[in-house]
């Protein structure tokens, strides 16, 4: 499977974007980090076979586990989850409260990343 994977500059960018939107400065974003979170999924793909969502589940786990933004890494990992499947021809046609609510409960230890990827599926 030929993915294309997350420039880092796009998700800084769309991070910057979104909080801007809502009124907050986004800060500094540690780079290293965001490096490290966006090569998490990349791992996954070469360990084993997986499929879309289960790598857009990793984008989001990553963002998550590494925590590389300063301010609303729940955010960056929902935004990075719907680029990395935008990017590759994808859409997620979720409701966006119910989004919120999976990336939060994926935050809070409540949803595993393969019950994420098993929920990105449903709504490809």
């Amino acid at each position: 499977m030929n993915l294309t994977s997350i420039d880092p500059a796009a998700l800084l960018l769309l991070h910057r974007e979104s909080l801007e939107d809502i009124g907050e400065d986004a800060g500094p974003c540690d780079e290293v980090l965001l490096e490290a979170a966006l090569a998490y999924p990349l791992h996954l793909a070469v360990l084993e076979v997986v499929d879309v969502a289960a790598i857009a589940a990793a984008y989001a786990t990553g963002i998550l586990k590494y925590r590389p933004f300063v301010l609303c890494n729940e955010r960056a990992a929902l935004l990075a989850m719907g680029l990395f499947l935008y990017t590759n021809d994808w859409g997620l046609n979720a409701p966006q409260g119910e989004a919120v609510r999976v990336i939060t409960d994926l935050s809070g230890g409540r949803v595993e990343e393969a019950d994420l990827a098993d929920w990105i599926r449903g709504y490809l």
